[in-house]
């Protein structure tokens, strides 16, 4: 959403509206904080309020914020027909833009992108101040990113009259048609692209299409993607799909996009229909686990590439998947490696929810450690919010006491060490200095939590989603000096950089199929997915390398290719059919930064170079 970032544009409504009370202002700048402190439903019923009893229905002020708190809610009908209303009943108001723009978002979020690109436009062609064109073209970007209906934007093409907009309509049709793998078209179009009037957002897909119709020679290989771009992971799918986009290069790869709605059904019968097209030699998608459950009982003999979830298991029931992250179970294998095989490790510790898939993979961590020929020295597990750890951890901390000789109990408890953190215990200078009388030689219980314990070597945690903050301020109160462990739900930079949870888990390495952390809480699916469409190019384009390939051909040459070493992924097929991905990344946190310490290549493990 476009978001009003002055108080100047908010002056601009009360000199625009009728004379006015002081009343009004009062009550104006009320609605107002409420919509700026983001109290969407009680800005809207304020506005409404003042729309209806102080103004008669005659205020498109307080009329807008009511469409803009009411699309802040999710609630796109509504907002458009108020959008609607305000642009019937006041021609050529200085809120044209903002309403335009605001159509266009409500569009866009209920999947009517064509219709968005429409709202764009219009809103474009009225803006004179730059930070807002450029917002506007973003969108529009986004737009030509998820497709357009072509008949659509012929028709718009023959109506516009705005330069800028008549090149970006252009730009749109090349982009659609090169999408669609009509070559001939897409060279006759670029030549109708006016560069003088195309945005700058633009040039750089202007550019790799300028490249593709000079260089297309080969047939082009086409793909069928299956993502959900409506329903409730419809952002997931949208970003991934602008990740594809965005990875655009001057290549022979075609995509044509179908929108699954995320169900599995929906997939299945997709799925079905471009198997019976002779033209599409590959699938990408889909990105659910009831689609890609749907599509894992089906034996279409054409290779499906799964982005994001491996069951375990099913790469080796259908080799025509091929899944292009590892499984859980590889990434608790690998792990279990790593700390035993690579780090040497054989005291190992381990607190871990006891639900679900969390449950199962530690057990498939704890089996590979077996098999390894080590045996945990401590398995704690919860099954509620860990709010209170502190029985687990209690317990972990005595069996690392238990595993110091005897004859080393008495020289600890002289050489203590005092935690940084002033809420850890309450140690006075008493305490520190005041050597044991001879009398007493067992430790009570508040002396012994004050000693510093290494004798646990790795404490693995794979904690739950949204667990980050409990797990990461209970563990230094039981001072265990240990190598902490964990997995990808640990990769929250917001949380794990606070003062409480950071300096306490330095050293931490994390086994992962992708290096991008969570940065925004809010968003951080939709960028990892934005990501891997965008490292998914580069791989497909580093294995095809501009050659046409039929389904036979495609698969053996995917379960042939060496390995894929992206900005963010590694890839790397093995197993039985060689269509699961064992490459994996190992992570470490330091200072308040993520880097990339080494790589699992199947069982070959490989140290990054600093």
């Amino acid at each position: 959403m476009m978001k009003i970032k002055t108080y100047f544009f908010y002056f601009t409504i009360f000199y625009h509206s009728f004379a006015v009370s002081k009343n009004y202002y009062k009550k104006f700048e009320e609605a107002l904080q409420y919509y700026k402190e983001e109290r969407f439903r009680l800005s809207e019923k304020k506005f409404r309020i003042i729309l209806e009893k102080e103004r008669d229905y005659k205020d498109p002020a307080s009329q807008l914020f009511i469409a803009k708190s009411q699309a802040q809610q999710g609630l796109w009908s509504n907002a458009r027909r108020t959008c609607k209303t305000l642009l019937t009943k006041y021609e050529n108001s200085p809120y044209e833009v903002n309403i335009y723009t605001l159509l266009g978002d409500c569009a866009f979020n209920e999947g009517k992108i064509t219709s968005a690109f429409q709202n764009y436009l219009k809103a474009r062609k009225l803006i004179d101040n730059l930070t807002y064109k450029n917002e506007v073209d973003q969108r529009l970007y986004n737009c030509i990113g998820l497709g357009l209906s072509e008949e659509k934007i012929e028709g718009m093409l023959f109506r516009e009259r705005n330069n800028f907009n008549r090149a970006i309509i252009n730009l749109a049709r090349c982009y659609q048609s090169w999408v669609n793998g009509n070559n001939y078209t897409m060279k006759s179009m670029i030549k109708e692209i006016d560069t003088y009037f195309l945005p700058g957002k633009f040039s750089n897909i202007f550019g790799e299409l300028k490249k593709s119709a000079d260089q297309i020679s080969a047939q082009p290989i086409t793909f069928g993607v299956i993502i959900p771009l409506s329903g409730f992971n419809k952002k997931l799918g949208e970003s991934y799909l602008l990740g594809l986009v965005e990875s655009f290069k001057s290549s022979n790869i075609r995509f044509i996009i179908y929108d699954s709605k995320g169900k599995g059904a929906n997939a299945l019968k997709i799925a079905k229909n471009i198997y019976g097209n002779n033209l599409i030699s590959g699938i990408i998608g889909p990105l659910t686990s009831d689609e890609v459950f749907a599509l894992s009982g089906s034996m279409l003999e054409i290779p499906i590439l799964i982005p994001k979830l491996t069951p375990v298991n099913i790469p080796a029931l259908n080799e025509n998947l091929f899944f292009l992250t590892p499984s859980m179970k590889t990434l608790a294998e690998k792990t279990a490696h790593l700390m035993i095989n690579e780090l040497g490790y054989t005291s190992i510790a381990i607190l871990s929810p006891g639900y679900g898939e969390h449950k199962l993979n530690t057990d498939y961590f704890i089996k590979e450690c077996h098999q390894l020929g080590v045996s945990p020295v401590a398995i704690e597990w919860y099954v509620e919010a860990p709010l209170d750890l502190s029985r687990q951890l209690s317990s972990i901390r005595q069996k690392a006491w238990q595993l110091i000789p005897n004859e080393d109990i008495q020289e600890n408890m002289i050489n203590l060490e005092i935690d940084s953190l002033d809420a850890l215990f309450d140690v006075d200078v008493q305490d520190f200095f005041s050597l044991p009388n001879e009398d007493k030689e067992k430790m009570d219980k508040r002396d012994s939590s004050k000693v510093e314990l290494e004798t646990i070597q790795a404490l693995y945690i794979p904690i739950g989603e949204d667990e980050l903050t409990y797990i990461g301020t209970q563990l230094p109160f039981y001072n265990l000096k240990t190598n902490i462990f964990g997995n990808q739900n640990w990769l929250n930079m917001k949380l794990l950089n606070q003062n409480v949870i950071g300096p306490h888990v330095q050293g931490l390495r994390i086994v992962s199929d992708f290096a991008s952390t969570i940065i925004n809480e809010k968003d951080d699916s939709s960028i990892n997915y934005y990501n891997m469409g965008y490292e998914h190019v580069n791989f497909l384009e580093q294995v095809l390398k501009n050659t046409f390939f039929n389904r036979k051909q495609l698969a053996q040459k995917l379960r042939n290719q060496k390995g894929y070493f992206g900005d963010n992924i590694t890839i790397g097929f093995t197993g039985p059919k060689k269509n699961e991905n064992g490459s994996v990344q190992v992570l470490q946190y330091q200072n308040q930064k993520i880097t990339v310490i080494g790589t699992f290549e199947g069982q070959s493990y490989r140290k990054s170079i600093p």
